[in-house]
């Protein structure tokens, strides 16, 4: 029987690789040129998340130096409404998209930590929680510096 941390990096895995091939998709489905950068970007960070989770799957989870600082979520994403797909969005709604899509996987890590038994699968969901964290607020800076003229786009830079 497979255990639970081998079943959430498992999905945790299937996860990022959808995600990828979400933004690889999306790239044909727009005529923004932004949008098709931010996408090109996304599918890149979502292929280095897949490829770090299949190390954890080998190394195992102890050896694993995580990003340990708590995240702030400046919540932009949950006040703005957008689109459910990528055909014909633009940059912002390709931005708003993104978000929400960090959003829910912050919301599906944190649902199967409340669920999960084994210990280490626990604290594996609270690192993922994390680490989508980090994901949406890279957006929603990138997307406050865009929409708003604050600082997000050097700040987005210095977090990739």
């Amino acid at each position: 029987m497979v255990d639970e941390l081998t079943e959430l990096l498992d999905t945790a895995i299937y996860k990022e690789i959808s995600s990828q091939a979400f933004y690889i998709a999306g790239q044909n489905k727009t005529e923004d040129s932004g949008a098709k950068v931010l996408l090109r970007e996304l599918a890149e960070q979502e292929l280095k998340h897949a490829e770090l989770l299949k190390g954890i799957k080998a190394k195992g989870l102890a050896e694993q130096d995580w990003y340990q600082e708590k995240v702030p979520n400046l919540r932009i994403s949950e006040y703005l409404t957008g689109p459910d797909a990528v055909e014909g969005a633009g940059l912002q709604e390709t931005l708003i998209l993104a978000m929400k899509r960090e959003q829910q996987s912050v919301d599906f890590y944190s649902k199967m930590m409340g669920v999960m038994r084994d210990k280490a699968a626990k604290y594996l969901c609270e690192k993922l929680v994390q680490e989508e964290l980090r994901h949406k607020l890279k957006l929603e800076m990138y997307y406050d510096d865009m929409f708003y003229g604050l600082d997000g786009v050097k700040q987005w830079e210095k977090l990739k």
